[in-house]
């Protein structure tokens, strides 16, 4: 697959492009949480190229077949009219050039080939990155087809290690992306904002290979230093969720807190920024919770990784609510009907049985309380229709010798050390898929 067309008028409609040249147009009352899940899948099966779109790909902007990458002369080519726009095109139109021969993934040829008159790519990349922020188009009249081209074209760049460390390294980028971000946000269009979305998941963990784990740590902390900016996304965040909309935009977020809280990500995020969007997340613990019984599985599982970082890196107090927020959404009753009941032999099954086995020991952890009290309450309604006050009376007389509430329990820590306030974090593998676990090889490799 080469692209996810996500038609804008209609918002039952969207199309596949492939790299041989079909297309295949499908409609769905729930398209954006089954294109979440899509793409969670394809990326997971490596497949890093796809991505979603407002507009169907002009396929005559290609110098090239899709099925073969463009060569390193057609990259540099691209890179200079992002500059210096040829005679005769608009600067709309080399937007969508560029994204047309480039890979979502990044630049193929980002390094300096060592040999005589070689160009500088580094450069090159970063003349590129301040022409496309510098350029002086409004916002608030452009098309957002052309909006979206251009954090599109931004993420491609940002993909490329010379784009990556430019974002702390290019005096002025950041605060100029920055900038172009909170605008783009203003426009209340999914679309854009999932593209924006889903460059800052580039700039928060790297896509490209033989990565600095010391860049990555500095393009975090650039990231989450503004605690208004993080207040931002999870107030978008948090809209969606409640009116039941922009599952790719909940999925995107949830990248975003996956990068920033989760093991093994979390290693280079720094201690104080991870402590605040902690406690920031946790204060929407229930609006994670309500996750839980969304239909895509991505977001599902997406939300379990979140919420397992706020019960083990999280204080005892935000354990505790947690857990009280697992039983009044009723998440811990249906995990634990998933767990014990769901039989099937599907890998992807087993993969959710899994993360959710590990949901419900860290809810159920040192939390007789809550649990005694859902079990008598299910028994006293249960028995109440066919025994009278004198029966309910010898339920409340037995609670005190139930076998769940041992005498005096000592909690159990089980949240380990926490290996986020490393100053040198050791060298890991780059993940598969570059997504959330998706696929049970990538779940037991994290």
């Amino acid at each position: 697959m080469f692209c996810i067309v996500r038609h804008a008028e209609n918002p039952q409609l969207f199309g596949i492009e492939f790299i041989k040249g079909q297309t295949r147009t499908y409609s769905s009352t729930d398209r954006d949480s089954l294109l979440a899940t899509l793409v969670d899948g394809i990326r997971a099966a490596g497949n890093r190229d796809i991505h979603v779109k407002m507009f169907p790909t002009k396929r005559g902007y290609r110098l090239g077949p899709f099925t073969l990458p463009v060569d390193e002369e057609v990259e540099s080519q691209h890179l200079k009219f992002l500059q210096i726009s040829p005679g005769g095109m608009t600067f709309s139109e080399v937007v969508q050039r560029f994204n047309s021969n480039i890979s979502y993934s990044g630049l193929l040829h980002a390094v300096t080939q060592d040999r005589l008159f070689a160009e500088n790519k580094e450069r090159l990349i970063n003349s590129a990155l301040l022409a496309l922020v510098e350029r002086d188009t409004d916002l608030d009249v452009s098309h957002p087809e052309d909006i979206e081209a251009q954090f599109q074209a931004l993420r491609r760049l940002v993909a490329s290690k010379a784009g990556f460390a430019a974002f702390t390294a290019v005096p002025g980028l950041r605060e100029k992306i920055g900038s172009r971000v909170v605008k783009a946000l203003t426009k209340n269009n999914d679309a854009i904002t999932y593209a924006v979305l889903d460059m800052l998941g580039a700039l928060m963990q790297p896509m490209h290979d033989d990565y600095d784990l010391r860049q990555e740590q500095s393009n975090k902390a650039s990231l989450m230093s503004s605690k208004k900016f993080m207040e931002g996304l999870l107030e978008v965040f948090a809209t969606h969720v409640e009116r039941g909309s922009g599952a790719l935009i909940i999925s995107a977020t949830l990248d975003f807190l996956t990068f920033a809280l989760c093991a093994p990500y979390s290693e280079t995020t720094d201690g104080t920024f991870f402590d605040e969007l902690l406690e920031m997340v946790a204060v929407r613990g229930r609006i994670i919770f309500r996750l839980f019984q969304h239909p895509s599985m991505a977001i599902v599982k997406g939300a379990g990784l979140v919420m397992k970082a706020l019960i083990e890196e999280g204080e005892e107090d935000v354990a505790t609510r947690m857990q009280d927020l697992a039983l009044s959404e009723g998440a811990l009753p249906k995990h634990l009907h998933i767990s014990l009941y769901t039989q099937s032999q599907d890998s992807r099954v087993l993969t959710n049985r899994c993360a959710i086995n590990q949901t419900i020991q860290l809810k159920s952890c040192s939390f007789y309380n809550g649990i005694e009290c859902l079990l008598l309450q299910s028994i006293e309604s249960d028995s109440s229709r066919a025994v009278g006050d004198r029966q309910r009376g010898g339920h409340a007389a037995a609670a005190s010798l139930h076998p769940l509430r041992p005498a005096a329990v000592p909690r159990i820590d089980r949240r380990g050390p926490r290996t986020r306030h490393r100053q040198n974090p050791p060298k890991r593998q780059p993940p598969v898929g570059r997504g959330r676990c998706s696929s049970a090889a990538t779940y037991s490799q994290r």
